[in-house]
């Protein structure tokens, strides 16, 4: 069974998808906390209840060339890039506040692992479903 057909499983998966891509960018913010005139980024907000409400909407565009029409959500990797908009500054223009990356990293994490355990405890009840079908059947016989 193709559990990525499932809808939940597949939103699962896309939201891991967006806190490793967002992980990524957050490290590389810590890392250039030195570099002068560096501004953090971070990615656009990937809301779980908007991905559960597009499930319902199926509707792709049809175009004769992917670069027709460019995904407004796709930029460099799978996920658009946001700056952000801080307040504080180095005298070097470095906008990067630690504390708030090393936040924003430990919540990605907390989230991360949020989503693994939901994806595992769907896949067992999927598991759980295939094991009672299998005994009924062999019930039946």
């Amino acid at each position: 069974m193709d559990l990525s057909k499932i809808p939940l499983l597949g939103m699962v998966t896309r939201q891991m998808d967006w806190l490793n891509q967002r992980q990524k960018v957050i490290s590389q913010n810590i890392a250039n906390s030195d570099t002068p005139d560096y501004i953090p980024h971070d990615l656009v907000k990937l809301d779980f209840a908007d991905l559960a409400r597009s499930q319902t909407k199926k509707l792709k565009m049809t175009v004769s060339s992917e670069k027709h029409i460019e995904d407004p959500n796709v930029k460099n990797g799978k996920y658009r890039d946001k700056k952000d908009k801080s307040f504080t500054s180095e005298p070097s223009g470095n906008a990067v506040v630690l504390e708030e990356q090393m936040m924003l990293q430990s919540q990605t994490q907390v989230d991360y692992e949020l989503m693994t355990r939901l994806y595992k405890k769907h896949v067992g009840m999927v598991k759980a479903q295939k094991a009672i079908v299998f005994f009924q059947k062999t019930l039946e016989r």
